[in-house]
């Protein structure tokens, strides 16, 4: 399955790195350099989330930076040992801190011992950052570029929420980076509210998105959905079977939710686009179809684009059954 949530971080980490430079060092005039490319390759720990070069008072430094959504048992020895390899990669002092996401009561661990009995022969500590402590920060501007966050870090999320990560990121200037930014809210917020709910409430919004990459496989992930629904349906009627319909299924409704969500077409109009996506039996023709529903400019040539198809793929079917 595509991790689409880690990917998602990685890019407002990515965008945003003078952020969190600022949230891990904030009484420190520290410069970011710039990121570290393909570090994950010398390293036998992965993934590695965030690796940057910065300067402090002229000398540089490494600032490796792991998110959390929950604390892992293992996350103190991982953290230690990709710690010390890239160490021994660069040659330089490295700066490990772990970023949390998901509210926690109970204390952090934040070092990894070596022990004999009750001797602590070795450690390694790291700090930790748990992001819901910055909340109002984010929420009155001074952050706001972690809004896309917001739905991680309260209790209950609701539509008002919603609202206000987008006033914050409508505010970012740079268009790229605000399209990413929308569309990490809607694949965050995915985690708490129907994508259907989310298609419709940043309709306005979509336009800016089309370009974004991860947003066509968050759509995506929905098929894995169908793949389940479609194997507890094979159980009777043959898995094999069942899987093949969950796919189909989920994709023509994906297609549906964009085309919806974009054009806003009367029920008259949409019917017998849905009709003919209904008759479709290819995956790879609904999942190309999928693609242009996100980049067509009017609904009438998504609307061509499907009879188009559709022509196209009763031949074959037609050709399969003389076989």
């Amino acid at each position: 399955m595509i991790n689409i949530f880690d990917r998602t971080l990685k890019i407002i980490a990515r965008n945003h790195a003078e952020t969190f430079l600022r949230l891990a060092f904030p009484d420190k005039e520290t410069e970011l350099l710039g990121v570290v490319e393909n570090v994950e390759i010398s390293l036998s720990v992965k993934p590695v989330d965030f690796v940057h070069r910065i300067l402090y008072q002229g000398e540089e430094r490494i600032f490796h930076l792991e998110f959390q959504l929950e604390h892992q048992a293992d996350l103190p020895q991982r953290t230690f040992i990709t710690s010390a390899e890239l160490t021994d990669l660069f040659k330089e002092q490295v700066l490990s801190l772990v970023l949390y996401l998901k509210p926690r009561q109970a204390t952090i661990p934040k070092e990894y011992e070596s022990r004999l009995g009750e001797i602590i022969v070795n450690r390694f500590t790291y700090p930790v950052l748990k992001l819901w402590d910055y909340v109002e920060q984010i929420r009155n501007g001074t952050l706001r570029e972690l809004a896309p966050l917001l739905t991680m870090l309260v209790e209950k999320p609701d539509e008002i929420l919603l609202a206000e990560e987008r006033t914050l990121i409508l505010q970012e200037p740079n268009e790229q980076k605000r399209a990413e930014l929308l569309a990490a809210a809607i694949t965050i917020s995915s985690r708490h509210f129907e994508k259907t709910f989310l298609w419709e409430f940043f309709r306005e919004e979509v336009e800016e998105m089309k370009n974004v990459s991860f947003i066509e496989d968050w759509i995506e992930e929905g098929m894995e959905e169908g793949i389940k629904k479609g194997m507890e349906e094979g159980i009777k009627k043959g898995m094999e079977e069942g899987m093949e319909r969950g796919r189909l299924e989920m994709a023509g409704e994906n297609i549906v939710q964009v085309l919806l969500t974009r054009f806003d077409p009367s029920a008259q109009a949409m019917r017998p686009v849905e009709q003919k996506l209904a008759k479709l039996d290819s995956l790879p023709i609904l999942q190309k179809l999928l693609r242009e529903a996100i980049l067509v400019e009017t609904f009438a040539d998504f609307a061509a684009l499907v009879a188009h198809s559709l022509e196209e793929d009763q031949p074959s079917r037609a050709d399969e059954a003389k076989v």
